[in-house]
């Protein structure tokens, strides 16, 4: 190429095409320009709009969040409604809703029978809010805690229970043998997922449950008895809210539970005869 000769322009990328677009809406009215770039730019524009909107949204639920000062999840209850039970609880137990959150989630539901990705992502949450100490309460029905007592979630309810409230509950005490326990756990040295079980013989395996649960009413012929948890199926709220009608609801204390002393207030609340569960039904929702 010649010194005389042109060489072509260099693109310089965006500079370029802002320049560009300046000379096609210099001559064009304040409407043009607006239609101009409407037609050119909705899409970015609407992305940004969303993109502020939710990091707003985010910054008040981070701003404007509560701290617990309960929180109880009740695992596979059919239609029962958790803002009834939440404000109804609150007004029971004098807690303070106005600087912090009572939170009971009743819609959440879980199955060992088949090991779904929803499944796996409600233990996942579940041993998150363990682990973070915001769960202080459960209640699972009997397959679910036959499967959880002996991974140390639960409290020993010595340890929590004086002598006489223990007595009062003894009838429904649930209790693993720790010598089992710990043999097991010895057994086991990777964590797995719950097997997922066979439903073709659904009848056989309800039975294999009934005889699992039962084994756990009672500390004879365990070598170290350890109470865990309430059989809750004779409590107001099994028998009035019908929850769990066909399964046996099992309360346990979250081993990480800061405060026992509401889920204390939560277990009297589930077996006081004076409150009606069955208004807090929802029908709208269950399992």
């Amino acid at each position: 190429m010649s010194k005389k000769e042109k060489s072509p322009k260099e693109y310089r990328g965006v500079i370029d095409e802002i320049r560009q677009q300046q000379m096609k809406t210099k001559e064009m009215s304040a409407k043009g320009k607006l239609e101009y770039f409407w037609d050119y730019y909705k899409v970015h524009t609407i992305v940004a709009i969303l993109v502020i909107f939710f990091a707003a949204m985010f910054i008040r639920d981070i701003v404007t969040a509560k701290d617990y000062n309960f929180y109880s999840i009740l695992f596979n209850a059919r239609q029962l409604s958790g803002d009834s039970l939440e404000s109804a609880f609150s007004e029971y137990a004098g807690l303070d809703t106005e600087n912090y959150e009572c939170y009971i989630d009743a819609s959440t539901g879980l199955s060992l029978t088949s090991f779904t990705e929803y499944d796996m992502a409600t233990v996942q949450k579940l041993m998150a809010t363990i682990q973070i100490g915001d769960l202080d309460t459960v209640v699972f029905n009997s397959e679910l805690f036959n499967n959880y007592a002996g991974n140390e979630m639960f409290l020993d309810l010595r340890t929590i229970l004086s002598e006489e409230e223990l007595n009062a509950w003894k009838d429904y005490l649930y209790y693993i043998d720790y010598v089992e326990v710990a043999a097991e756990r010895e057994d086991v040295d990777v964590e797995e997922a719950p097997a997922e079980k066979d439903a073709a013989d659904d009848e056989t395996r309800q039975q294999e449950i009934l005889e699992e649960t039962n084994r756990h009413r009672s500390p004879e012929g365990m070598a170290e008895p350890v109470p865990v948890g309430i059989f809750m199926e004779a409590s107001p709220f099994a028998e009035k809210s019908g929850a769990y009608s066909d399964l046996v609801p099992v309360f346990g204390f979250v081993s990480t539970s800061k405060r026992t002393e509401t889920g204390k207030q939560f277990l009297e609340f589930l077996w006081d005869d004076t409150i009606d569960f069955a208004q807090m039904i929802d029908t709208s929702t269950g399992f």
